[in-house]
């Protein structure tokens, strides 16, 4: 019997795809037995994603007395053959005319391929496979069976193919005694693709971000539980890998940020500033890695806290030591001219597989002593500080 293949490059309608597919299953299922093939197999679209879940419905024979719990797809493409194994969805009986199967096709096959069962004879489909995108490699991570490697320290400060959406500081939500909370939220977002018409105009386009990061102290403890104080960070900044060699970082982050607490009045606080972050990164032969990565600022607009460099200083001195798989410690120092400054030491270990390079799920300590743990009180110091909580950027 002549296989039929068909490929339609164009995407319908949800609800005319379903009608579709099951017209297609009922015709084939109607032909007489010498003409139509054993299996009957179609996909509610003709495209699919590399890394991603596919569906399928199958139609079986009527001499098949039962459905099987999984069924082999074989895929085919430039002569080279795949198999993936398919599950059903939900409980099957013999009476069902038609079920459906579900698996995850191959992160790394893409293009025009040719889809058909393994063992058993079936029509063949024609499916356009396109690549992957971050999302989905995130959905299928946890069944990906060989465990990811630790990423190097290179890749921790500049992830290659690192999506336009991505992390940038860490995420976490920790508490102390008497139910002080803090937790931090933050991304940063390209704002040209690579492979734009502007960065091809202009290269250095391609290393342009907005990044936003909030940090929140919570008083959980007290009547109403309200806020403490929350900073709010929006930047604009460019960021590019470097060679690494010598003298010369691995990465180099620049711009403008702007932090204030959203509060008007006495209780208002907010600063403006220019700054410049070179990353080096030093690896070791048991697999952790140092990552030095200082943040220097001067002080655009201050004048809600004129004499903040005085708790602040001009520079935030970034230290990363550990390994992806194993604990990480992270500290930031301070230095004011004034004597004053603060510590803050962040100490993680990891509670499942990373999701990617910084990402997953963490238990995380962390301890802050000094002045200016919010801006609210960047001229305060209110004791010692310790949480434990979850992290899932570190």
């Amino acid at each position: 019997m002549e296989n039929r293949e068909a490929l339609v490059m164009t995407t319908p309608a949800p609800s005319i795809r379903r009608l579709r597919v099951l017209a297609i299953l009922l015709w084939f299922a109607a032909l007489p037995a010498a003409a139509a093939p054993t299996w009957l197999i179609a996909t509610p679209d003709e495209t699919a994603q590399a890394g991603a879940t596919l569906q399928i419905e199958v139609v079986k024979p009527a001499t098949q007395p039962a459905w099987p719990d999984a069924v082999q797809l074989r895929l085919t493409r430039d002569g080279r053959t795949r198999e993936v194994t398919l599950d059903v969805v939900g409980p099957a009986t013999p009476e069902d005319a038609r079920r459906t199967y579900r698996g995850v096709l191959p992160a790394d096959l893409t293009g025009l391929v040719r889809a058909e069962l393994a063992g058993a004879a079936s029509n063949r489909l024609a499916l356009l496979v396109g690549a992957p995108d971050a999302i989905e490699r995130m959905r299928s991570a946890d069944a990906e069976a060989p465990a990811p490697q630790p990423a190097s320290a290179r890749a921790l400060v500049f992830p290659p193919n690192e999506p336009a959406l991505s992390a940038n500081e860490p995420m976490y939500f920790v508490i102390g005694s008497r139910s002080t909370a803090r937790f931090q939220l933050s991304f940063k977002y390209r704002l040209f693709d690579p492979g734009s018409l502007p960065v091809a105009w202009f290269a250095p386009l391609a290393g342009l971000h907005f990044g936003y990061t909030q940090t929140a102290l919570w008083d959980l403890g007290a009547d109403s539980a309200p806020f403490h104080d929350t900073s709010y960070r929006p930047s604009f900044f460019w960021q590019g890998a470097m060679p690494g060699q010598g003298l010369m970082p691995d990465l180099l982050r620049g711009g403008y940020e702007h932090e204030s607490n959203g509060k008007d009045g006495a209780s208002s606080r907010s600063i403006d500033t220019l700054f410049v972050q070179p990353v080096w990164s030093i690896e070791f032969a048991d697999g952790r890695s140092l990552i030095f990565a200082p943040k220097l600022y001067g002080y655009l607009d201050k004048e809600d806290n004129p004499d903040i460099q005085r708790y602040r200083g001009y520079a935030n001195w970034n230290l990363r030591y550990g390994r992806e798989d194993s604990w990480v410690l992270a500290t930031q120092l301070r230095t004011g001219t004034s004597g004053h400054g603060s510590a803050q030491l962040d100490l993680s270990w990891p509670l499942r597989r990373p999701l990617f390079a910084r990402t997953g799920g963490f238990l995380h300590f962390q301890l802050f002593k000094g002045y200016g743990e919010s801006l609210l009180d960047y001229n305060l110091d209110r004791g010692t500080q310790a949480r434990v909580g979850f992290s899932i950027v570190r």
